[in-house]
């Protein structure tokens, strides 16, 4: 495996800032709408918790997969 960093060192990032900048906004963006929906909505989400931890361990993919699939699942409880 390489592990070795001098080819991120030769990288011209200013070159690649502006480019840089409105992925990582809209990323944290992204991420800040999912959990301040996650946590208006958590009393009515089945596993909530769950969902917070696919929110924040799965960096792009968990918000969108919360957006579409998390918000959709709605807690059951029955009293018997």
């Amino acid at each position: 495996m390489n592990t070795e960093i001098t080819p991120l060192l030769e990288i011209d990032w200013l070159q690649w800032l502006p480019l840089l900048i409105p992925i990582f906004s809209l990323h944290v963006l992204l991420i800040g709408i999912t959990l301040f929906d996650w946590s208006n909505r958590k009393k009515q989400i089945a596993l909530p918790y769950v969902w917070l931890f696919v929110i924040l361990s799965m960096q792009l993919i968990g918000p969108i997969l919360y957006l579409i699939v998390g918000r959709r699942s709605i807690r059951h409880d029955y009293h018997s």
